[in-house]
């Protein structure tokens, strides 16, 4: 009934040590061999994220599955619309930025919307604030999108502080009541979801093979890899973990990281049959063992940042917020350093499973 003989040549396979890297696996060859239909193979769509429009002279943030090369700024991903919408909706109440989306020409004659009457917002439409006052605005929404509320509750905290050494002990009342709700609203969001040029992970898989893990980079959204690391005590000449977990993960960061793991597929290729090329990725720079300084920066960039596939943070997305997950996510900090003591505890904890 079902005879390959006809059309077929040969039979290749490769062994897997978990789903996330047999979905990775899946993806690269469907991109390879159905260029044009690899996403609806695959179902993939769009993650959710939130957007910030720097390039309007009045930026607004909101939700969107459009991840384009425009001079935004990006993050997420989230696990749903619903979920970007939700979160945006609530934190947007600690600031006064513009909800509406309509586009703006400061006119005094402006009815303004309930925001404003609410002094949520520092109404632009009729030149209630200055482009400069906007823009500070603008600046403390960023701030509070990249270091995780950590801004906006310090500044709270102190104060609360303040209030209480001059025993305004009503109004520190009201400024715990506003930390518990903005701790409220960060628990909403999960550790994946950030600004994507900062978004910088390991993921931890079991391997294939016996005692060993499998280690993916995410650089800016972007997934790298796997590299294996065998925890095998039994070889002739030992490398301490912390070496060899330095030398795998710095080869990703080459021109080309391996797209398959690095043993060869069961049964080789005859010399007239096609061969499975590696898809070749951007190079990254390394992670590294000591702290670097980070640079800062205004909101308004003057470059367009970089902007990764989409497949791949749909990838990451569903396999982060998936109910059945398997391996573990670390994130790193703004320097990239490696946290060796902690990886090594999570391979012993992957290999016990």
């Amino acid at each position: 009934m079902f005879n390959l003989r006809g059309f077929a040549r040969r039979v290749e396979w490769q062994i897997v040590g978990s789903a996330f890297e047999a979905q990775w696996l899946n993806y690269l060859l469907n991109k390879q061999y159905y260029p044009r239909q690899y996403r609806l193979r695959l179902r993939l769509k769009p993650p959710a994220l939130l957007k910030l429009n720097l390039r309007n002279r009045f930026p607004r943030c909101y939700p969107t599955r459009r991840l384009l090369k425009d001079g935004s700024y990006y993050y997420g991903p989230f696990p749903s619309l619903a979920a970007a919408e939700r979160f945006a909706a609530e934190f947007l109440d600690f600031f006064k930025i513009r909800r509406c989306i309509e586009e703006l020409d400061p006119n005094p004659s402006h009815p303004g919307c309930i925001y404003s009457q609410m002094k949520m917002c520092l109404a632009p439409c009729f030149a209630g604030c200055t482009d400069d006052e906007y823009d500070n605005e603008v600046g403390r929404v960023v701030e509070f999108l990249d270091g995780q509320g950590q801004a906006l509750l310090r500044a709270l905290a102190e104060e609360r502080t303040q209030a209480s050494q001059a025993l305004e002990f009503e109004h520190a009342a009201k400024i715990h009541a506003k930390i518990e709700k903005v701790n409220g609203v960060l628990r909403q969001k999960s550790e994946l979801a950030r600004n994507l040029l900062e978004l910088h992970a390991l993921v931890m898989q079991k391997g294939g093979e016996e005692k060993s893990v499998l280690f993916f980079r995410v650089w800016q959204g972007e997934l790298r890899g796997p590299v294996a690391l065998s925890l095998d005590e039994n070889v002739p000449s030992p490398v301490p973990l912390d070496q060899q977990l330095h030398n795998l993960l710095d080869s990703l960061a080459g021109d080309s990281p391996p797209a398959f793991p690095t043993q060869a597929l069961s049964r080789p290729s005859p010399p007239d049959g096609p061969a499975l090329e590696p898809m070749r990725q951007s190079p990254a720079p390394p992670l590294t063992s000591t702290a670097r300084p980070v640079h800062s920066r205004t909101y308004r960039a003057e470059f367009v940042p970089a902007v990764p596939p989409w497949e791949h943070l749909s990838l990451l997305a569903r396999w982060y917020y998936s109910s059945f997950r398997e391996g573990e996510l670390v994130t790193l900090n703004a320097d990239r350093t490696i946290p060796h003591t902690r990886l090594i505890r999570i391979c012993r904890k992957i290999l016990a499973l």
